[in-house]
């Protein structure tokens, strides 16, 4: 069930390998939900550091580019219009939040003890749950809280033998040997006619499923994402420009849109701070988005289509290949 350190097997019993395979296993599940919502986010960090090596990097700057590095310039017209969507996203998230009344009467009474008794709390709620699970009673007299579980099932099927059986000595033999009976009948059908075997193959295949469908999910998406970048990197840099340019070409077309790109950044922030929204923050969270759109559009795609074409035109076409030949 996990790849982990601990693994979920029951052909040896239930030990506390089952037991930490479980949790292992709720937290990889938290862990993919965190990744997924993180994704875009870590992606974009990834973005940069690759754009500030590529920038770096001063050896065979007078060649080609590689196949994965076109397919990196090729991403950067999609690159800045993303960063402006998730950012606009993840600032407009943080507004709503904190600006929320909820937010600041709860961070005004937040305190040690109440952190302490809220973890009490939770605490206790997972002590409860595991109680009536179990099944065991608490309290005395008025107080006490009944509960039904596992131990009251076992109990009960134990008094209703002994109330059946003990009045007899004889009918107490015979029921023992009709449970004896009984169980392997059930064992029978069970390993005979594959019902186990066959819910786990369901298990299993179900377990498969949704294990390998965000990979699926993920290589579909991506083949797009590579098709839309083909088709926009077409539009604003030029394939031309792609595969035949040197790499030198490209590093100042990255250099001049991500300055641009902190510039245009800058100043929507400055326009933001210089508005007045008289504590709308509907409002607010509009505007963030409709700047920070503009900006990912603005310099993914019109900055940047002009910045290749007049870098073209100035340096006379010295940087491509197809030219000089």
């Amino acid at each position: 069930m996990t790849q982990e350190k601990y693994r979920f097997d029951l052909s040896d019993g239930f030990g506390k390998d089952d037991i930490f395979a479980i949790f292992a296993g709720i937290w990889n599940f938290i862990a993919f939900l965190l990744k997924l919502v993180l994704f875009p986010y870590v992606w974009i960090l990834r973005m940069l550091s690759r754009s500030v090596r590529f920038i770096k990097t001063r050896e065979s700057s007078d060649k080609l580019l590689t196949e994965d590095e076109q397919l990196f310039m090729e991403s950067t017209p999609t690159f800045f219009i993303l960063v402006g969507f998730f950012v606009g996203i993840l600032v407009a998230v943080v507004v709503a939040v904190f600006g929320s009344d909820a937010v600041s009467n709860f961070l005004e009474d937040l305190s040690i003890d109440s952190l302490v008794e809220n973890l009490g709390d939770i605490l206790g709620l997972f002590l409860e749950i595991i109680l009536w699970i179990i099944g065991l009673d608490t309290g005395t007299g008025e107080d006490k809280i009944e509960r039904w579980g596992i131990v009251d099932f076992f109990r009960g099927i134990f008094e209703i033998l002994t109330g059946v059986f003990t009045s007899d000595p004889a009918l107490l033999f015979i029921g023992i040997g009709l449970v004896g009976v009984a169980i392997a009948v059930v064992w029978i059908v069970i390993s005979e006619t594959g019902i186990v075997s066959r819910a786990i193959s369901i298990i299993v295949k179900t377990v498969s499923f949704i294990i390998t469908t965000p990979g699926n999910i993920y290589e579909r998406t991506y083949r797009v994402y590579i098709g839309f970048n083909k088709r926009l990197s077409a539009i604003v840099i030029g394939t031309d420009r792609i595969q035949n340019n040197q790499k030198s070409f490209h590093k100042k077309i990255l250099v001049y849109s991500l300055g641009l790109g902190i510039w245009t950044f800058l100043g929507g922030l400055f326009v933001l701070a210089s508005q007045e929204f008289n504590g709308d923050t509907t409002l607010q969270i509009s505007f963030i988005m409709f700047v920070l759109i503009v900006f990912g559009l603005g310099v993914g795609i019109i900055e940047m289509f002009i910045i290749v074409r007049f870098l073209d035109i100035v340096s006379r076409g010295k940087y491509s290949e197809a030219k000089a030949s």
